[in-house]
């Protein structure tokens, strides 16, 4: 380390803001333009609301899945833990019941299914892509063999959190004032904390993390209880927004965090994320959608706009790195040539 202490290197190890964390935002700003003039609509009123509330509920689970990228791994599991959560609100949560304890309940659920992923992940130290997959599929199963694929007779979620969930100031919906509540907590936490520091550590080298004094497992463990507290409210959320989800509830989240992650600047590698562009990712996708919507195109042709989004996002920040490597390469050749003359 040259000479630098354990501590201080720890202390370095913050969550700034290059480059790369800006794509999103002149993204969304150009979209914006674009939108205003091929789909005037998509930026008015009631589109407004909707895509704030989709992608409020998009960055409550997109922070979770960037939290899972920065420690190494990629969580495919989101639609089953939203759709579990959601399940749980519309059984239990019916009129007359106690529905503030139903809505912690439906949260712990997903947080216990996260820490299952981190037992496995961070303890047996086994593939995260083969345990979340295997978690969205068993979850899955188990909640269609419990409620069925309406949840309930009803299917409807209560009054109350219907409310709550589609409650607008200026046409921002709730669930996007509830993603920008989160996502500064985030921020703060993980620029300004020792526990923020040793995750940057733990995404960047985990054995040089280790070795440092960082309980590398704890860590990780932590991280997957947070992820599946976001999961939940995310779930709970969209579960309001909607008013009568369905078993399948959760399943364009899966594409769509790793993308909004991905178009945010997150290595998908692990290492630092910056939980402003994420957020400002998630709008892009949602008012993509949107304005491709009111464009007159298929739900399909959408899914491939996001999927496409996703290459040109993971090849911009791999020709970055490499860009970047070859830029410091260049400057210590120059420098050892100096130093010789």
């Amino acid at each position: 380390m040259r000479g630098r202490s354990d501590s201080a290197w720890l202390t370095d190890l913050k969550y700034r803001f290059p480059a790369r964390y800006r794509a999103s935002w002149g993204a969304l700003v150009v979209l914006v333009v674009v939108a205003a003039f091929a789909a005037p609509t998509t930026v008015q009123g009631q589109s407004i609301l909707i895509v704030s509330a989709l992608a409020g509920v998009l960055g409550l689970a997109s922070f979770g899945q960037m939290l899972v990228i920065m420690i190494g791994g990629i969580d495919l599991s989101v639609p089953a833990i939203l759709a579990v959560s959601a399940g749980v609100v519309v059984h239990f949560g019916v009129d007359g019941s106690s529905q503030p304890l139903v809505i912690l309940a439906a949260i712990l659920v997903a947080v216990a299914i996260s820490l299952v992923n981190g037992f496995f992940i961070a303890v047996l130290r086994l593939n995260a892509l083969i345990v979340t997959l295997a978690t969205f599929g068993t979850v899955t199963g188990v909640i269609g063999l419990w409620t069925g694929t309406s949840f309930s007779v009803t299917g409807e979620a209560p009054a109350a959190l219907q409310k709550f969930s589609t409650w607008s100031i200026l046409n921002v919906n709730t669930c996007f004032l509830v993603a920008v509540v989160v996502a500064i907590v985030i921020a703060g936490v993980l620029a300004r904390t020792r526990a923020g520091r040793h995750v940057a550590a733990v995404g960047s080298n985990r054995h040089a993390a280790r070795a440092l004094g960082v309980n590398v497992i704890a860590v990780e463990m932590s991280v997957f209880a947070v992820v599946g507290l976001l999961y939940g409210i995310a779930g709970v959320l969209l579960t309001g927004f909607i008013g009568t989800p369905d078993i399948s509830v959760g399943a364009p989240y899966q594409l769509a965090t790793i993308t909004a992650a991905a178009i945010a600047g997150v290595a998908l590698n692990g290492g630092p994320g910056s939980v402003a562009s994420v957020l400002s990712a998630c709008v892009l996708l949602q008012l993509l959608d949107q304005t491709l919507a009111s464009m007159g195109l298929s739900a399909g042709a959408r899914v491939v706009a996001q999927g496409v989004a996703l290459v040109i996002a993971v090849a911009a920040t791999t020709l970055g790195q490499y860009a970047f490597a070859g830029v410091r390469r260049g400057y210590r050749k120059a420098n050892t040539t100096g130093r010789g003359a």
